[in-house]
């Protein structure tokens, strides 16, 4: 979209006037200004005409995901075909990628392009956008103004950062619901828990064929009675539990200890699924791999804090959660009332672990000490998390990744790898 705007009305009214005079007093005088003020008119106008249609924009971006802490990188051309130059241009860029800022004031001859890398440090989660920008130029006279409106964007999705986790204990769940898998029961599954020498009336097929090659033994596989269960993980973001802000509040440490615990469980092989009372709600049913991992991980990017609290949460889950699952509370709730929609599910089988931030280490008032002595007397599993216990996201290199820029034959700028 291209917009050209008279900044100078001055000439506009210069010319008119001349125009009169010269129809009333006819004069050489007046008919030369005329037509000298008049072809300065028209000029200035085919010129910025001409760099109305002439000016060409492209953008290049490296990624369109990157994780917090990792760098993204553009590359702008503006090239202006015209057989005019633009003695003046200003690049205003609306991206919304904070801390991005390709914005730029240049010239450029007839003919050629400018063009320059913008990098920035991805510090904040979320969906962002880099483009939407307007050039603005004018001719060389400054009586008309050109803008260019070149509405073209690239959508920048920035996903929570994973990190190592201090040890924490998850408390599994099995079939019988007491939460230990229990050895060489008759419900045998896939889940080997060792092995042992071959004895007479052993099956065949329980052979461990690994462990019989390198000991030259045969060898056969113990099982535990069944697999541990799979983790639901719930994430309250009830916007009244959370203080802080930015690295430094419950809402991202919530969302970087999620993203972690999510990952470390299906590195180890779980079905993991994610439950959020987030602003736009999140039921994410537990699955393996790493399609499940980019799926949870994508959600808490986009997860803002909502006004539906922990205790209605429960309620809500209670009839959709299946039997003897583990089920890992990430919450800094002060309250206890959350605990009475919390005891059915463990009535039901469900063997839960609650992750307590501190709040009081984030700014708020009270400590999580009531509710862990109530999840003590219960005998629930608990651990307290202050804000110290996870490092803050450190920035990576940009130019990890080993990209490079090369120009074609035909002019094309194309982005490779090194």
């Amino acid at each position: 979209m291209t917009r050209i705007r008279l900044r100078q009305p001055v000439f506009a009214i210069m010319v008119a006037l001349l125009l009169i005079l010269q129809l009333v007093q006819p004069s050489r005088t007046w008919m030369f200004l005329f037509t000298a003020f008049s072809g300065i008119l028209i000029s200035a106008y085919l010129w910025a005409r001409s760099l109305g249609e002439s000016l060409q924009l492209r953008r290049e971006t490296r990624l369109g995901w990157i994780q917090v802490g990792g760098q993204i990188e553009e590359r702008i051309t503006l090239s202006n075909t015209s057989v005019l130059p633009a003695a003046w241009i200003q690049f205003e860029d609306h991206s919304t990628l904070p801390g991005f800022n390709a914005s730029r004031s240049t010239s450029i001859s007839a003919g050629f392009f400018d063009q320059w890398n913008v990098t920035a440090a991805c510090k904040q989660r979320g969906l962002f956008y880099l483009g939407d920008a307007n050039i603005l130029t004018g001719d060389p006279f400054g009586i008309f103004d050109v803008t260019i409106h070149a509405s073209e964007r690239t959508s920048i999705l920035v996903l929570p950062q994973v990190v190592t986790l201090p040890e924490i204990s998850i408390v599994p769940s099995g079939s019988f619901g007491d939460g230990q898998p229990r050895r060489n029961a008759p419900e045998q599954t896939i889940h080997a828990s060792t092995v042992r020498e071959y004895v007479h009336g052993d099956s065949v097929r329980m052979i461990h064929w690994p462990t019989t090659a390198r000991t030259n033994k045969v060898f056969v596989r113990l099982m535990e009675s069944a697999p541990e269960g799979d983790w639901w993980i719930l994430l309250d973001l009830d916007k009244n539990n959370l203080f802080g802000e930015g690295w430094d509040s419950i809402e991202e440490q919530s969302v970087v200890l999620t993203a972690s615990l999510a990952s470390k469980g299906l590195r180890n092989r779980k079905a993991v699924g994610l439950i959020t009372n987030s602003k736009d709600a999140a039921w994410i049913h537990p699955q393996k791999g790493e399609g499940q991992r980019w799926e949870i991980l994508q959600s808490l990017a986009l997860s803002q804090p909502g006004e539906l609290g922990l205790d209605k949460t429960l309620e809500r889950i209670q009839s959709s959660l299946g039997r003897h699952h583990s089920l890992i509370i990430v919450t800094a709730s002060t309250k206890t009332d959350w605990l009475k929609s919390l005891l059915p599910l463990v009535k039901r089988g469900i063997v839960p672990t609650v992750l307590l931030l501190d709040a009081s280490t984030f700014g708020g008032k009270e400590s999580p000490a009531l509710v862990a002595a109530n999840l003590e007397g219960r005998g629930i599993k608990y651990h307290i998390i202050p804000r110290s216990m996870l490092e803050a996201p450190k920035t990576r290199s940009h130019q990890q990744g080993g990209w490079k820029w090369r120009s074609t034959p035909t002019g094309e700028i194309m982005p490779i790898r090194s």
